[in-house]
């Protein structure tokens, strides 16, 4: 899909990154209509990966642009084109996990954590099936538990480090591995489990 999304605006073709720097400058409604049309399948599609219910992963995304708007005048990129709008996007991104982990936290999805023992801590290397494509592991994802699913995303798919996970989840860092263990483990059991395989664990 290509980033340079056009539409015009009176006389004048407007692109995401015009939109933003537009927003940036003077809060242009249109432009702020522009961005939002542009990217909320792109942060809904965010959302939906930590919330299972279609309504709170709305709010969040609105939540997450309304946020947006209001630090749009902080974001900066030397960038320019599609490297300009994949930095803009990154950005956003972030803003859309961070709103949803807060979200999980105020419902106290992470508490109480479950015991972990020592040796399960020391098992860090769970392997997902390589058969395993994306569009699976979405679709497998909303089977986990809510803290499984948020440190799987987090790592894996928005690459978050152990120690941000662990700051950003207030949860020991050696919990963030185990629990991304864990996730990966359970993973594989759900994709075998739906391809009729059976397995050893």
């Amino acid at each position: 899909m290509s980033f340079n999304i056009r539409y015009l605006k009176g006389k004048q073709a407007l692109s995401l990154e015009s939109a933003v720097r537009s927003c940036a400058q003077n809060g242009d409604e249109r432009s702020k209509e522009f961005i939002y049309k542009n990217c909320y399948g792109y942060v809904r599609a965010i959302t939906m990966r930590y919330v299972k219910n279609e309504y709170d992963a709305e709010e969040l995304t609105n939540e997450s642009f309304i946020r947006a708007f209001g630090k749009v005048g902080t974001f900066s990129s030397g960038d320019a084109g599609e490297r300009f709008e994949k930095s803009f996007r990154a950005w956003l991104a972030r803003i859309a996990v961070n709103i949803s982990i807060d979200f999980l936290r105020a419902q106290k999805q992470f508490v109480p954590l479950d015991e972990i023992n020592e040796g399960e801590i020391q098992q860090q290397s769970v392997a997902v099936s390589g058969d395993l494509h994306v569009e699976d592991i979405m679709k497998l994802l909303a089977q986990l538990p809510e803290i499984q699913r948020a440190i799987f995303n987090l790592y894996e798919v928005e690459g978050y480090s152990h120690e941000e996970v662990s700051v950003l989840l207030a949860i020991p860092e050696s919990t963030s591995r185990t629990y991304l263990t864990r996730a990966k483990k359970k993973l594989r059991q759900l994709y075998l489990a739906s391809t009729n395989i059976t397995a050893g664990f």
